[in-house]
């Protein structure tokens, strides 16, 4: 038995030629919506990199904050060992003013942590991994700059005028160290951080009420000497 294939209405030739025709418009379907979603995720990664580069730009400002304070925390240390010193005889020391503390605002982490992961992977690998180091070196920040905040409350139990036991002064000269180690690390920290965020073209910025801030850090308690005269 033999089996013949229907012909075309308008012969093979005619046919071929319309389904090609099919196939490239579908080729060219497929291909303009490939080009769409690459725009699309393309135009997703530079506005996650304007907004990721702006909160970096604000957490070095509040690092910078933190940096213009750095006097006047070790010169309060001095101080608060020089009570310590002093407090050997067994005499009160009495403060002029209250012992205060650095402050250092708290980083945002809510534009990194909320990243898409198409949006980012169309970033370059070297670009991906500059942002994740300087992070990686804003998250060690916001750990030690949390143990400071926790140290200097405790250093400020020392405000109340007494007599220091032997016990006070080992707690206060261990606080002491506590926070001066904790202070050096911050500072010694900073370069890298303006280092890494400069090579991603950032620099550091403050909102207005930040600026006003840190111009009155020089006229602030805590730069302000503890210690009476005489």
């Amino acid at each position: 038995m033999h089996f013949h294939l229907p012909k075309p209405l308008h012969g093979w030739r005619e046919f071929l030629g319309e389904v090609g025709i099919i196939v490239i418009g579908v080729l060219l379907a497929l291909t303009a919506e490939q080009i769409v979603e690459a725009w699309h995720w393309r135009n997703e990664a530079r506005e996650f990199r304007q907004a990721v580069d702006r909160e970096v730009a604000l957490n070095l400002g509040y690092y910078a904050i933190d940096q213009l304070q750095a006097k006047c925390a070790m010169n309060r240390l001095d101080e608060l060992q020089q009570v310590l010193v002093r407090s050997r005889d067994g005499q009160p020391v009495r403060l002029a003013t209250g012992i205060s503390q650095p402050f250092l605002p708290d980083q945002s982490f809510s534009v990194w942590d909320s990243k898409d992961p198409q949006a980012f992977a169309q970033l370059p690998l070297e670009v991906r991994l500059k942002y994740a180091q300087l992070y990686e070196l804003f998250r060690t920040t916001e750990g030690i700059s949390q143990a400071q905040n926790v140290t200097w409350k405790k250093l400020a139990t020392f405000e109340e005028e007494g007599p220091l036991t032997l016990e006070d002064r080992r707690q206060l000269r261990a606080l002491i160290d506590d926070a001066g180690g904790l202070r050096v690390a911050l500072s010694e920290n900073w370069p890298d951080v303006v280092r890494r965020a400069a090579s991603l073209g950032i620099r550091p910025e403050m909102e207005p009420w930040e600026k006003e801030m840190a111009r009155g850090i020089p006229r602030s308690m805590l730069c302000k000497p503890i210690l009476k005269v005489g």
